[in-house]
């Protein structure tokens, strides 16, 4: 798509008219942010005068593998939802612990500081 947009010789606020995406989403989907839909893809080949034939099966896959990103972010949900139930209660033993006035095990403030981490991680993605 990059290539099409270079052939037709047009910036990105140029193709909005001729795509019906704005700049800023023609933006993303050039970058590979995401997946445009078909008639963005037809029309911008259109523009560059080039078959956009030739972009369909690429332009499948990458659509299928957005979906399948899609399932992995559900289940992703999951494991956000999984690792913070193991923090919180990873936090209490620690509190209680203390509150007993006890030494809490090193091996239980690593793992708590892991989950800790993996908690930040996956609100990243």
């Amino acid at each position: 798509m990059r290539l099409a947009q270079e052939r037709s010789g047009r910036t990105l606020r140029e193709l909005q008219a001729v795509t019906y995406a704005s700049d800023s989403a023609l933006s993303r989907y050039l970058s590979g942010r995401s997946v445009p839909p078909w008639i963005v893809v037809a029309a911008l080949c259109k523009a560059a005068g080039t078959d956009p034939g030739q972009l369909l099966p690429l332009w499948q896959r990458a659509k299928a593998a957005a979906s399948a990103g899609r399932r992995s972010g559900r289940e992703q949900a999951t494991l956000a939802r999984r690792v913070s139930t193991l923090a919180a209660d990873a936090a209490a033993v620690i509190q209680a612990i203390r509150e007993r006035g006890e030494a809490v095990p090193e091996n239980l403030l690593t793992a708590a500081l892991r989950l800790s981490d993996a908690q930040r991680l996956i609100s990243q993605e």
